[in-house]
Order: C-alpha cells, then sequence, then structure tokens
C-alpha cells in the first residue's frame, strides 16, 4: 500500500501570494505543494530544505523578500521532515512507546503513593511508640496522685482515630444529645494531649468524659449503666495504669 500524506502541507505560493509575484523565484519550487492523500515525495523535505538556503541567499537581491517569508519556508521543511521521520520511525511503533511512556508513569505514580502510605504509617507507629513510652512515666506520677488532692496529669493519645462510636456505646439515650456529630469532631493526632485537660478530675461531667472518650478512642472500659461516680473513677484508674 502506497505510504500518503496525512495532512496537507500547501506550497510556499499558497501561504504567500506575493511571492508568485517575484520572477526570480520562479524557479525555486515555491509552487510545490502537498495535498492530504498525495504519495509521499521522498524528496520533498530534502527539496523544502533546499529552497530555504536559496532563498536566504536571494534575500540580499531580492528586497521583497522577507524574514516572515523565510521563517514560512523553514516552518514548512520542518513540517515534511516531521511527516517523514514519522512514517520512517511507524506511527504505530511511537503510539506503542507513548503507551509504554504512560504505564511507566501511572506505575511510578502508584508506586509513590503506595511509598507515602508506608511513610505515613510508619510515622504514625513510631508517634504511638514514643507515647506509650512517654505514658509509662505520665502514669507512675498519676498513681502518686494524693487522693484528696487531684492534680492529674493527661496521657498522651495512643489510637489514632477519634471515639465517637465508643461515647455512643457508653451512653445512656438521655446522653446521646451530649455528643457532637461527626462532622463538629477534630481528630486528634497520636502522642497529643487534651486541649482541653482540667487535672482535677472530681469535677468532671458526662459531657466532659463524652470528650475524652472522643479525644483519645478508649472508653476507659465505662458502660452505660455506671453512674458518673464510677465514669470518673474508671477514668482515674486508667489514668494511673
Amino acid at each position: 500500500m502506497t505510504a500518503t500524506y496525512l495532512v496537507a502541507v500547501p506550497s510556499l505560493a499558497d501561504t504567500f501570494p506575493e511571492l508568485s509575484q517575484i520572477p526570480t523565484l520562479a524557479n525555486h519550487k515555491i509552487n510545490e505543494g502537498k495535498a492530504v492523500g498525495d504519495p509521499l515525495d521522498e524528496n520533498a523535505a530534502y527539496s523544502a530544505e533546499r529552497t530555504v538556503h536559496e532563498l536566504e541567499s536571494l534575500r540580499r537581491i531580492v528586497p521583497e523578500l522577507t524574514h516572515a517569508h523565510l521563517e514560512g519556508a523553514k516552518n514548512r521543511a520542518h513540517i515534511l521532515r516531521a511527516i517523514h521521520a514519522t512514517r520512517a520511525i511507524g506511527v504505530g511503533d511511537i503510539l506503542v512507546a507513548l503507551d509504554e511512556i504512560r504505564r511507566t508513569v501511572d506505575d511510578n505514580r502508584v508506586m509513590l503513593q503506595q511509598i507515602q502510605v508506608t511513610v505515613q504509617q510508619q510515622q504514625v507507629i513510631l508517634q504511638r511508640n514514643q507515647a506509650m513510652i512517654a505514658n509509662i512515666r505520665l502514669t507512675k506520677r498519676n498513681d502518686m496522685v494524693p487522693r484528696d488532692g487531684e492534680e492529674f496529669t493527661p496521657l498522651q493519645k495512643i489510637t489514632s482515630g477519634h471515639g465517637r462510636d465508643l461515647a455512643i456505646q457508653a451512653s445512656r439515650q438521655e446522653q446521646l444529645h451530649l455528643i457532637p456529630p461527626v462532622t463538629a469532631i477534630q481528630v486528634a493526632e497520636v502522642g497529643t494531649c487534651p486541649p482541653f485537660w482540667n487535672p482535677v478530675t472530681d469535677g468532671y461531667t458526662t459531657k466532659d468524659i463524652f470528650q475524652l472518650i472522643i479525644f483519645y478512642n478508649d472508653d476507659f472500659g465505662i458502660q452505660p449503666t455506671d453512674n458518673m461516680d464510677a465514669r470518673k473513677s474508671k477514668f482515674r484508674r486508667w489514668l494511673c495504669s
């Protein structure tokens, strides 16, 4: 099957009609153009490049030749050379190569995302281990707090996420309105302490306990049937263990 031009490449005379009015240019192939479907001319690119060189020489003696004419001739030669180069390589080969490049980019993107997830997971594990080590010291300090003079130190969060579901499970029906909606919860990072911390636990309310359950993502062993004294007692036991 004869290879043909898939796009039209107009002649210089078609692009710049004024060139046809310059007699000197009649023998420099300014009227050669390629239409869609014309058979590929193996000499077309070379011929176009030769015309560029000839016009560059003529410009010194033909004042009507402008820089725009020369640039147009160069662009036309580049287009023809690109068309012939594409045919030499093969459009199919180019498409296969582009697909391979695309797949490689996609694979690298997935790999990068996996690495980022792994790094984030490792950071969470590291933060959790650091928090657990810090909590060993803090629980010992809290265990030494006199029961008649509460001044407890907050432990660091070691469980990622929030404990809203745990707060619901630890509540009674009439207490559910004290639990904030999910959209109002700002999930704390592992290794942090409650910004609303009150060292005197004896004054805690049901809402305070729910806030702590949500922050720490831990129910402290609290059951729905526990009264307020039992809830505070279980939380104090958690602070010391």
